[in-house]
């Protein structure tokens, strides 16, 4: 780990996420993170700038999704399961052959060791106003939670580093996970003495970041280490209050239209709680696509092979249809609206319509864009349907309609013919203004909003006993979704509010939004969902009968091949190996 610390001192000026104050960029001879550099304003400001580019590199590329996304009840597997984590492979899925967790591990220690440095020498920088001086501060403290965070979820027990590294060392041990959450906590709640409210630049967090970010914290501890379960889902909710009850104080609100939260253009929009900013420059952003790194790729990984289907051809407006991740069949039927027992309510073409979200976030239409492509008709109109995922099994009335179309017929996938290639595709983060067909996004990927406060807040009272109060909160987050006239219908009872219900709501707001792993964990709930084929889908091949789609795949073997030990994520070979052993691995792997 620390020559992989090392390598990052020199790069991190270079890495600067494009969020944050860039005057600093012009001082070309301070290329390093150096303690005398990190002593003086600029040093200050570079050094915390490096410390937000890493959120770039974890919620920007294929490791964000796979090591969060993958492998759980809402995805299942696309053309690429990488490192196993769709279908826990265990060829795969290995301390060396893991390169999604290895790439997560390297750069949260990367960017721990720059908010230690800026930590340890900021306060000493001099010419810099102190207000800015105890800010940046406040940033780096929260950030490195923020990093931890990640690390303590993923892996457990992990090394606690609160020292800048400026030189090489093997004298690395784990430290037990309760001393982690610990040093989290220290850090959100010293940053949030001092932190300022809103941001001064886009992608800056604030001192609703830290509330946000300390309920969810407790509310992980609390299955973390149950012995302290009451008193941490206690502050959970507290937090999560006092964020929802001040909001204006913050700018935030819930955006009135799930369609507008992510809106090309409002990704700083005011449910936005933090995100990862991100740019077309060349210098600041990794952008080859082809190693982990800087660039953004989340609106590809939920793409179908669009460029597939007859009339149709690769464009700038539908994507790169990387087909990472296919929706499971309880992913889509969950925004079924459903009785108190369980029972839907809508059927046939109603299905899906009380509920805004799935509509909103899911393309089910594509449209043609390139006439007689695919074996396609050359007589096809550019802009008339290309395909339709209907979400349901059709009548063969209605495929006999389709057929017969006066202009011409198209492409129907019902859900017993998704495959790894062909799925409703979540568009939450289409980008449309990209420069070209396979260029990447500048958006900014959100990783914290207020609808989550929201829920995060009805589970910690759930556990307590409150269920009045979930209710109530997980009802603002459902009438926001509601259709027009039918916000009533969208209201849940007290009586509906089980840990079910709520893992259920998360999956409707929050689907793609690097939670639902972590989620499921800590639920005690990845296990049991993933093992049940009811929400993990188990392997099929599609037979000649299912029409376009006929021999593809569908779902995965995560059902048979999760194991006990799979709650945690292997610890990288190469941390091993470099520390001689003191790093231990855990059970399992």
């Amino acid at each position: 780990m620390k020559k992989i610390v090392i390598a990052t001192l020199s790069t991190a000026v270079l890495l600067s996420a494009t969020s944050c104050n860039k005057d600093f960029l012009d001082e070309t001879p301070q290329s390093v993170l150096t303690p005398a550099f990190l002593q003086t304003p600029q040093g200050v400001e570079a050094g915390v700038t490096g410390v937000y580019s890493g959120l770039r590199q974890i919620y920007g590329n294929d490791s964000g999704t796979f090591t969060t996304e993958a492998g759980t009840d809402l995805w299942t597997t696309g053309i690429s399961a990488s490192s196993g984590l769709s279908d826990y492979d265990n060829t795969a899925l290995t301390p060396i052959n893991d390169g999604s967790h290895s790439f997560i591990w390297t750069v949260c220690y990367q960017q721990i060791n720059n908010a230690n440095g800026v930590l340890k020498y900021g306060p000493a920088a001099t010419g810099m106003a102190p207000a800015r001086l105890t800010q940046l501060l406040a940033e780096a403290k929260l950030l490195r939670a923020q990093y931890y965070f990640v690390l303590v979820q993923d892996f457990g027990d992990v090394p606690l580093m609160l020292n800048f590294v400026d030189s090489p060392t093997k004298d690395i041990v784990r430290a037990p996970m309760a001393d982690i959450y610990t040093q989290i906590i220290k850090d959100l709640n010293e940053s949030l003495a001092t932190i300022a409210d809103k941001p001064a630049q886009p992608g800056r967090v604030t001192r609703a970041t830290a509330l946000h970010l300390l309920s969810k914290v407790y509310l992980t501890r609390a299955t973390a280490i149950p012995a302290g379960a009451t008193a941490d889902y206690t502050l959970a909710a507290q937090f999560a209050k006092e964020l929802i009850d001040n909001q204006t104080r913050y700018g935030l609100a819930l955006e009135t239209d799930p369609a507008k939260i992510f809106e090309e253009g409002n990704e700083n929009g005011k449910e936005v709680i933090m995100n990862a900013q991100f740019s077309g420059d060349a210098t600041f952003n990794r952008i080859d696509g082809f190693t982990f790194g800087g660039e953004n790729v989340l609106g590809f990984q939920y793409r179908s092979r669009y460029d597939k289907l007859p009339n149709m051809a690769r464009d700038v407006n539908n994507g790169r249809p990387f087909a990472r991740h296919v929706p499971t069949y309880f992913l889509e039927n969950a925004y079924i609206l459903n009785d108190a027992s369980g029972n839907p309510l809508e059927s046939g073409a109603s299905l899906r319509t009380t509920d805004t979200r799935y509509n909103k976030w899911f393309t089910t239409v594509y449209r043609v864009n390139s006439p007689g492509a695919n074996a396609g008709r050359t007589t096809a109109v550019n802009g008339d349907t290309a395909a339709w995922y209907p979400g349901r099994q059709l009548s063969a009335g209605r495929l006999a309609q389709i057929a017969a179309r006066p202009g011409g017929s198209y492409v129907v996938i019902q859900p017993n013919q998704y495959t790894t290639e062909y799925f409703p595709t979540m568009n939450k983060f289409d980008s449309r203004a990209r420069t070209s067909v396979n260029g990447f996004s500048t958006r900014p990927n959100i990783v914290y909003r207020l609808a989550e406060t929201y829920l995060v807040a009805a589970e910690a009272y759930f556990y307590l006993g409150n269920v009045n109060q979930a209710r109530d909160y997980i009802n603002v987050v459902r009438r926001r979704a509601a259709a027009t006239g039918r916000t009533t219908q969208m209201e849940i009872t007290s009586a509906q509010v089980n840990l079910n219900f709520i893992l259920d709501e998360r999956a409707r707001e929050l689907c793609g939004e690097f939670t639902r792993w972590y989620d499921l964990k800590r639920t005690n709930q990845l296990l049991v969902r993933v093992r049940n084929t009811a929400y993990s889908p188990a392997l099929v091949t599609r037979a000649s009968g299912t029409g376009f789609t006929s021999g593809g795949n569908y779902g995965s073997n995560a059902a048979t091949n999760i194991r006990d030990y799979h709650v945690l994520r292997p610890i990288p070979q190469t941390e091993i190996d470099r520390t001689s052993g003191k790093i231990t691995q855990n059970p399992g792997y």
